[in-house]
């Protein structure tokens, strides 16, 4: 992959400081883009922490040679790192390099769940509870339709780029869009 080309030419030079400043700002947000993105077989087989350090790893190595025009195209180059990787784990599960017989599924990266400073044990419980099942909900859902569902509802990414980067119509993506969210709604019912 060409990092250079993920900002443009004009844009400034990350120091180690102004890296160290995105990346805290950013690393939940990476943690959950990988959550999001990641398929039941990578979630079940790799550390999903680990794939976000392979990508911030990733970020340090390449530090000097990267400009960035802004900070959306700083996110947009990290978040493009971390699918690559996430495709990469995937590929080589799918490809059944490893065999189920030799390895135990990893258990679910609690480390990447959002911290709750509520106070209220109870509260804490509760929206511990959504989100388990917000995220069984999401990994019933097919690959292409959570990768729609992610990208648009909580990176905001526009349809036309979504369709682009799935290679299916624009359409195609806000009637998935539409059918997804009504699924989730239909699950999330208490």
């Amino acid at each position: 992959m060409e990092t250079r080309a993920a900002g443009t030419g004009s844009g400034e030079s990350l120091s180690r400081e102004r890296i160290g400043i995105l990346v805290e700002r950013h690393r939940a947000m990476l943690r959950t883009y990988v959550r999001g993105r990641a398929s039941p077989l990578v979630r079940s087989r790799e550390s999903l922490s680990d794939v976000v350090q392979s990508t911030l790893r990733e970020l340090c190595e390449d530090a000097g040679g990267l400009r960035f025009a802004s900070e959306a195209a700083f996110l947009g180059w990290l978040y493009t790192v971390a699918a690559h990787k996430i495709v990469s784990k995937h590929r080589y599960h799918a490809a059944e390099r490893r065999t189920a017989r030799v390895e135990e599924s990893m258990p679910e990266d609690s480390g990447d769940l959002p911290i709750d400073r509520s106070g209220s044990p109870t509260r804490s419980a509760a929206r511990h509870e959504d989100v388990e099942r917000l995220a069984a909900a999401l990994a019933a859902l097919g690959e292409r339709d959570r990768q729609i569902f992610v990208m648009r509802k909580l990176y905001d990414v526009p349809a036309s780029r979504i369709a682009e980067e799935l290679g299916i119509a624009e359409s195609t993506v806000r009637g998935r869009l539409h059918v997804v969210v009504t699924e989730l709604a239909a699950r999330l019912r208490p």
